[in-house]
């Protein structure tokens, strides 16, 4: 193929998501993927680095926050979901929290326009029923407080 050819390219997720692309940068990498992972690449529109390091950042926003709310949270786990991320706060009362939903509305207001990581979403999960959420072990645990039950990895 004629390296000046200028005629543009087209994938369709339709079609294309299982095909696989091979991708050749100037310094000679070679990149394989596939029509699916180049769209939620676009998607995203950063690279996976800049991602991860967005990631921690908001992380470490959110056990901030957690620790200013200690009197309300009990426990905070992320998980990876499709092309964003979920957040899962235990608050410590036994029933749902109001006053907890609307400081995690604002929480997740600011999480999105200040951290370029897809889709944020914050739910609200009571400690005994974590597990029906989430696998706990394939969590990261954003935040704990010293009394919480929930022991996984640590952010």
């Amino acid at each position: 193929m004629d390296t000046k050819d200028k005629t543009e390219r087209h994938i369709r997720e339709a079609v294309d998501a299982e095909r696989q692309f091979v991708l050749h940068p100037e310094n000679d990498d070679l990149f394989v993927r596939t029509g699916r992972q180049v769209i939620e690449a676009c998607r995203l529109g950063i690279s996976v680095e800049v991602w991860f390091g967005e990631c921690k950042d908001m992380f470490e926003r959110v056990s901030q926050w957690a620790r200013g709310h200690a009197a309300q949270v009990s426990a905070c786990y992320a998980v990876p979901r499709g092309t964003g991320i979920g957040l899962f706060v235990v608050p410590k009362s036994q029933s749902f929290n109001f006053d907890l939903a609307d400081e995690l509305a604002e929480l997740n207001r600011e999480l999105v326009q200040k951290f370029n990581v897809g889709t944020v979403e914050i739910h609200q999960v009571p400690g005994d029923e974590l597990h029906r959420f989430l696998v706990i072990e394939e969590s990261r645990q954003v935040y704990s407080d010293a009394n919480s039950p929930h022991q996984t990895v640590e952010a």
